[in-house]
């Protein structure tokens, strides 16, 4: 049996239904277990019932202690409240049996782990504390309810604060944001924002936050402390601590082969992102841009990175089958390796094509879906009007893949990326994932798929919840692909940003912010 009183209160027993009190006996029940051990007489528990209490308050309160005492009985045989002197009453429980209990014992056990730890048990703990407790609103309650709004804000911070100590300090940033907005002037919070923007290697946020928070407490006739200018500081004299998911790679194996992924993180749902084009594993967090999206994502859900068949670390491609069918098996065989039933999809480009199909196989295992700038034909036909016609398609691929001319072959940064176009680390980062994920062979057949693959027969049977995202000025990917998935989707949401990139972590960063509001 468990008493909780954070959030509506009541008694909960092992088994069955919990016990019903009416809202006197509920606030009853909360005052007697936020002072436990301490016993309550029956005249103060009048004057915390009712601002003016009545004639009958004592013969109302022994009644509601009957009622609360009925309810601690029916859940567990032997519990109940104790006479304390004359007057008084006390809840006899352990404060393992009670929410506040076990809360407290979360944060003592935290204060003695290491941040990451600690951060997963005061997690916990805040699951617990739904509500602030179920109190009267009376005059007398009131620092009694101020009390306990504060003590959850204490372990909001403590969590906060242990997330930022540890190694995922990205995780923490969305919830501080949106508490240092509420309220401008708690200035702890600003704190942990500096810190874990700093250590999210994020240092003109950080720096801008520490102005923000000087700003507001100024405004109001408040001198920063030392703990803000210390943070500002750690921000200008040295560079932040690794922040970013580290890749460890592992294999999914089966009697058909092994598929090569990671897990960068393990926070929240499960979350396959399906890369697009030839981006690797093992070289994925080198790139700034993608290292950036894939941190951001990973605040906020449990990040599944794999190597499609013929790609970097999986096995080859098998002549006899079909790639698509072999990249759909990926997926499945990566889940299947770490035992998820079920999972989220995150798609772009090409790989969208392998989402669509193991949704439409798969519908059981399929969550959601985010596909961005995806389309479920590449080229246009006399009943498809989107995208290139094909024989300028074959030659795009002819130019990519082996051109006659390889000092003016197509640039594929320029057509995938336009907005790094000129950032020659960016270019870097891409040409040597290229050349190292796959041979020509295997290069080929990926453009053969991504570009001859019409899957608009297999849309009905997609029925996950589905977010389609596509940047409005995209130039590798016609906008009408992201229209028509909208429209033949059975369960589908169109989204369109700015931006000109086919690639999803390049370029605006409004299209990833869609897409976590859409999977929280």
């Amino acid at each position: 049996m468990v008493v909780r009183v954070l959030g509506t209160a009541g008694v909960h027993p092992p088994a069955g239904p919990a016990p019903r009190l009416e809202r006197k006996a509920r606030e009853l029940l909360s005052i007697l277990t936020v002072r436990a051990p301490a016993a309550v007489t029956l005249d103060e528990l009048g004057r915390l019932l009712w601002d003016d209490p009545p004639p009958s308050a004592v013969k109302t309160v022994r009644a509601h202690l009957s009622r609360v005492r009925a309810a601690l009985r029916a859940a567990e045989p032997g519990a109940a409240l104790e006479r304390a002197g004359r007057d008084g009453y006390r809840l006899a429980l352990a404060p393992e049996r009670t929410d506040i209990g076990l809360v407290a014992a979360a944060r003592a056990r935290a204060r003695r782990l290491p941040p990451d730890e600690a951060a997963a048990v005061l997690a916990e703990a805040r699951e617990l504390w739904r509500a602030d407790p179920e109190l009267p609103e009376t005059v007398a309650a009131e620092a009694l309810r101020q009390g306990w709004h504060r003590e959850r804000r204490l372990l909001v911070q403590e969590h906060l604060g242990r997330l930022v100590a540890g190694s995922d300090p990205g995780s923490a940033l969305a919830e501080l944001a949106q508490l240092t907005a509420a309220d401008p002037l708690d200035e702890p919070l600003w704190v942990l924002y500096v810190r874990a923007l700093h250590r999210a290697g994020r240092q003109t946020e950080a720096l801008r936050a520490a102005a923000a928070a000087r700003a507001a407490l100024v405004e109001v006739g408040l001198d920063p402390s030392a703990a803000l200018h210390e943070a500002q500081a750690e921000v200008l004299r040295r560079p932040p601590p690794a922040a970013v998911p580290s890749v460890t790679v592992r294999y999914a194996v089966d009697r058909d082969g092994s598929t090569a992924y990671t897990r960068l993180s393990e926070r929240g749902r499960p979350l396959v992102v399906l890369n697009p084009a030839m981006i690797t594993i093992d070289g994925l967090l080198d790139g700034r841009h993608a290292r950036s999206a894939l941190t951001a994502l990973a605040a906020h859900t449990s990040v599944v990175c794999l190597d499609r068949r013929g790609i970097g670390l999986s096995d080859p491609l098998d002549p006899g089958r079909a790639p698509l069918d072999q990249w759909v098996t990926d997926v499945g065989r990566v889940l299947d390796g770490l035992a998820l039933d079920q999972a989220d999809l995150f798609a772009n480009f090409d790989t969208g094509l392998v989402a669509l199909e193991f949704a439409a196989r798969h519908p059981e295992r399929v969550r959601s879906l985010v596909l961005a700038q995806c389309y479920p034909r590449y080229t246009r036909g006399r009943d498809y009007p989107y995208g290139l016609d094909p024989g300028t398609t074959e030659t795009l691929i002819r130019d990519t893949v082996s051109p006659a001319d390889p000092e003016h072959g197509v640039d594929s940064v320029a057509q995938a990326a336009p907005s790094v176009a000129g950032d020659e680390e960016f270019r870097q980062w891409w040409n040597r994932l290229g050349r190292r994920a796959a041979g020509p062979a295997v290069a080929l057949a990926i453009r053969t798929v991504a570009t001859g693959t019409d899957l608009r027969d297999r849309l009905p049977a997609v029925t996950a919840p589905t977010l389609v995202l596509h940047r409005r000025n995209c130039l590798n990917v016609d906008v009408g692909h992201a229209s028509y998935l909208a429209g033949h989707l059975p369960d589908a949401i169109l989204r369109t940003t700015p931006g000109t990139d086919a690639l999803w972590f390049t370029d605006s960063a409004e299209l990833l912010q869609h897409a976590v509001g859409f999977l929280q």
